[in-house]
């Protein structure tokens, strides 16, 4: 069987005439149908009553004669009983004896209607039946006729529901009315209501269709107050979430042709040094060139495996795939390692060193938190110019700084913002023959990331420059 290719608002609207006209049909079947108990009920309940005062004035009637035997008084009286109940209720009335021989009617030359509800009444019990003749729906109600514990016969109510029925016939019309007009109603609000349901979502499906063509700035304006809305929102939000995300692919794709170009550069000096010398040395007879060219070639060589090294390290980064490993370790221990390794140089360039450190246990990778304070001093001695170093260790808050000041040349604001981009120099000619690549302060700053910290920086041109190595304090063991 195929599936019904129906829209939302034919769908919704079908639901709901589903839902309402087997509502209606049933109410009004309930209502009628107690409307017709209630009926045939009232009936019953007035020709009970009226059969005991029945009972008692044949019973007065007929034992007033004491010359003739009550059975034959009975039978005898019943055309004159007939017609005083007749007279006196205003409809048929039947009178039968105890063989069920209809003795006296109200309505002459008419069929006797012989029902069960004679033979019930003959054997003493009250009974009743519905009929329909003539076109009117009758109850025959028959009653038994007691003198001294004997059952004379049975007297026959042939009672006419003309007003309940006419009562039923007019609610069955005006239910009828009302549920045609609640039928109208129901179509018509469900028409309205689902075309604010469908006209926004066809809205939402129109827009989406052109943010799958490529348009991302389209937006969806929709005010329901509702779902809808809020789904609406939401679109319009992963609408600007694709659009930025395609305006940083684009942007990242630019960033690795800038990366590749400066790394091939990168890897272009090098090569080109290490070549030349190694073409020259064959020409060279005094044994000090030679060694001044094999100087330069190893010197380059390590120039070159400390790219590829940071080149590594920066393509872990780009995969994730760079870990911490944290343990408790003595912070000022770590700084004074790694003062030890550049002593020497700091030496070589006259730059004082002051310090202000002290006993401070964090959660920390060593060896990784030992490189960025290396990197960080690295390029102080390297590029700053700097003459001062001053490194202080403070508690601030919930953190814990190291600060590394230099009393260099400084970097101007215009820079500050891009220092921990990848391959971003501050002077670019200037770092190449450094021999720096730009890819430190960028691992720098993911490995204290990773350590739940951070590294900032802060300068001002030809005065200063300050990085602060920040630690959270929810790392320290007190």
């Amino acid at each position: 069987m195929k599936n019904l290719n129906l829209k939302i608002k034919t769908k919704i609207m079908l639901m709901n005439m589903g839902i309402l006209i087997p509502a209606i049909v049933l109410i009004y079947i309930v209502t009628i149908n107690n409307l017709y108990s209630n009926v045939k009920k009232s009936a019953i309940d007035f020709l009970t009553k009226e059969s005991y005062n029945a009972q008692q004035y044949i019973a007065n009637y007929i034992e007033n004669d004491k010359e003739t035997d009550i059975e034959t008084n009975f039978v005898n009286k019943s055309e004159l009983i007939n017609t005083f109940l007749a007279n006196k209720l205003s409809f048929r009335i039947q009178i039968y004896n105890k063989n069920g021989k209809i003795l006296a009617d109200s309505v002459m030359n008419t069929v006797s209607l012989y029902d069960e509800d004679i033979t019930s009444a003959i054997k003493g019990n009250k009974a009743y039946v519905v009929k329909k003749f003539d076109g009117r729906i009758y109850i025959l109600f028959s009653s038994p006729i007691y003198s001294k514990d004997k059952t004379l016969g049975c007297v026959r109510y042939i009672y006419p529901v003309d007003s309940g029925q006419n009562l039923i016939n007019n609610m069955f019309i005006i239910m009828g009315i009302v549920g045609l007009v609640a039928i109208f109603i129901s179509w018509l609000l469900s028409n309205i209501f689902s075309e604010n349901i469908a006209g926004p979502i066809n809205k939402l499906k129109l827009v989406s269709e052109k943010v799958a063509a490529g348009n991302y700035e389209s937006k969806i304006n929709i005010k329901s107050g509702d779902e809808i809305e809020d789904l609406a929102k939401t679109f319009n939000v992963m609408s600007e979430s694709i659009e930025s995300y395609i305006k940083n692919l684009k942007e990242e794709k630019l960033k690795q042709k800038e990366f590749l170009d400066n790394v091939t550069h990168e890897f272009k000096t090098p090569l080109t040094a290490i070549i030349g010398y190694s073409e020259l040395i064959p020409r060279l007879e005094d044994k000090e060139d030679v060694d001044e060219s094999l100087d330069y070639i190893k010197s380059e060589g390590e120039r070159l495996l400390r790219l590829v090294e940071e080149l590594l390290e920066l393509s872990k980064l780009g995969k994730n795939e760079f870990n911490v490993e944290r343990s408790e370790n003595n912070l000022k221990e770590i700084v004074e390692e790694t003062l030890s390794a550049v002593k020497q140089r700091l030496e070589k360039y006259d730059i004082a060193l002051s310090k202000e450190l002290f006993d401070i246990y964090l959660y920390i990778d060593r060896d990784k938190t030992k490189q960025v304070i290396l990197n960080v001093l690295d390029n102080a001695i390297k590029y700053s110019e700097c003459n001062m170093i001053n490194i202080k260790l403070k508690r601030k808050e919930d953190k814990i700084i190291l600060s590394i000041i230099d009393n260099g040349i400084g970097i101007g604001k215009h820079h500050l913002e891009k220092l921990f981009d990848p391959v971003y120099r501050v002077n670019k000619i200037h770092s190449r023959s450094k021999n720096g690549n730009g890819l430190g302060l960028s691992i720098c700053k993911e490995i204290m990331k990773k350590q739940d910290g951070d590294i900032k920086v802060y300068s001002e041109e030809d005065k200063w420059t300050a990085l602060e190595i920040i630690f959270k304090k929810s790392n320290v063991n007190l």
